[in-house]
């Protein structure tokens, strides 16, 4: 029977002063795993991430977040992920709109999503 390829994700939790330490400890364990696998093996570090949450985030952070998350969700091409995707987008909005004087939702663009989705699936040049 001919081998097959597996992935295996790992989750490692560790303490760092800040981010520089913490890619400089998850590098030590990417090179630390590598060792454990055969040549033509690979190990990646996909993320590095803190753990707990900060005692406060920017809104524009949280805009910024929710936008990854809408292009994430687009990629799966699943629609009730699209839908989920188009809500993200209008609340990256609204985060971003909220101080207006004339702020209300008839400034959000609906058809920009759409735009959106045909860039990341290439469907638009």
């Amino acid at each position: 029977m001919p081998e097959r390829q597996f992935i295996a994700t790992l989750r490692s939790v560790f303490g760092a002063e800040d981010e520089l330490s913490a890619a400089l400890v998850a590098n030590e364990l990417q090179e630390a795993v590598a060792t454990l696998l055969d040549e033509d093996d690979t190990v990646d570090v996909t993320q590095v991430i803190p753990y707990d949450l900060p005692d406060r985030v920017e809104p524009a952070e949280i805009g910024e977040l929710l936008r990854r998350c809408r292009d994430v969700l687009i990629m799966t091409r699943v629609i009730q992920l699209v839908e989920l995707a188009k809500e993200l987008d209008k609340a990256a909005w609204i985060l971003e709109h909220r101080n207006e004087q004339s702020f209300d939702l008839s400034g959000y663009d609906y058809g920009k999503v759409f735009d959106r989705a045909e860039e990341l699936l290439g469907r638009k040049k």
